[in-house]
């Protein structure tokens, strides 16, 4: 499930009259941590603008966010999931808040409701409220290192290198043995570990 924090940032900005003003733009990312959320906005940001702070990061409570690539704003809409208990039968509501890309507020209240269509629950639009966020970052996975470097880092250690050794002494002479490996995390290695015993060996080898 997506947690969503929002990052403030403070910098100056010029205006179209040619005058620089501070300005502190809020930017939402869908992160694993705050740290993450603020180190995400930093790499946005820079290249555009070299001069800024971070204000402050903080978990929001959105749950959701219905897109719509032609919006150019978002609108933070606090709906009400309305069910009733079994028991009592009394009706609960649930607040749950959900951020709408869309151009207007009539926009925002058409993209909501075309969002929630599939919803089985009932529920009531309690507040529609645009938001001064300029920017959302989708979660962005961290880049997998690849094979060969997992291959070499872990090579590197010496207690694998005690086991490729105690492996290799353990193969007879005259044979040739191949087989497959995985890290310890379940990582598998793709290249095969093949011991050849099959030859003589020559003492200039």
């Amino acid at each position: 499930m997506a947690q969503w924090i929002e990052v403030k940032v403070r910098y100056e900005k010029m205006t179209e009259s040619g005058k620089s003003v501070k300005v502190t733009d809020p930017y939402l990312v869908d992160a694993l941590s705050c740290t993450e959320a603020e180190a995400r906005v930093v790499e946005e940001i820079t290249p555009m603008c070299n001069d800024f702070n971070v204000l402050s990061v903080n978990k929001t409570k959105i749950s959701e966010i219905f897109w719509d690539a032609s919006g150019d704003r978002f609108y933070k809409v606090k709906v009400n999931i309305i069910t009733i208990d079994e028991k009592t039968a009394v009706e609960k509501k649930s607040a749950s808040y959900i951020l709408v890309q869309a151009s207007s507020f009539a926009e925002a209240l058409d993209n909501f409701n075309q969002g929630m269509k599939d919803t089985m629950a009932d529920y009531e639009i309690e507040a529609i409220t645009e938001t001064k966020i300029v920017e959302v970052y989708r979660y962005q996975a961290p880049a997998k290192e690849p094979a060969t470097d997992i291959v070499k880092k872990v090579a590197a250690g010496k207690g694998v290198r005690r086991a490729a050794k105690k492996f290799f002494d353990a193969v007879p002479a005259g044979t040739k043995v191949s087989v497959s490996a995985q890290l310890s995390d379940g990582t598998r290695i793709p290249e095969k570990i093949v011991v050849d015993k099959s030859r003589p060996r020559n003492d200039d080898d």
